[in-house]
């Protein structure tokens, strides 16, 4: 899955590394940069280390938070998510 945050000034002279080339990208066209997939922090870590431009790093940041978000979690059973639906909770009464 490709995330992708606006970056409305992106610095001159940034050259991804060749083992993220095909990971990371910017689009000027759309002033977007993009990273393909879950980011680790040591690639967050390299790619923070190419420019010390604050709008750049604060924009890497939110790519960074975007490509390590979990997913929505799923119910671990989904058959006894659906029984407990169903089948009312008895109240306890308490003396």
């Amino acid at each position: 899955m490709d995330h992708s945050v606006r970056v409305d000034q992106f610095p001159d002279g940034i050259i991804f590394p060749p083992e993220l080339a095909d990971r990371a990208h910017y689009d000027a066209a759309t002033r977007t940069l993009s990273f393909r997939g879950f980011m680790s922090k040591a690639e967050f870590d390299r790619l923070s280390r190419l420019h010390d431009d604050w709008g750049y790093r604060r924009s890497l940041e939110e790519l960074f938070r975007l490509c390590t978000l979990d997913p929505e979690p799923r119910p671990i059973n989904r058959l006894a998510s659906v029984f407990a639906r169903l089948v009312p909770v008895r109240e306890r009464s308490t003396s």
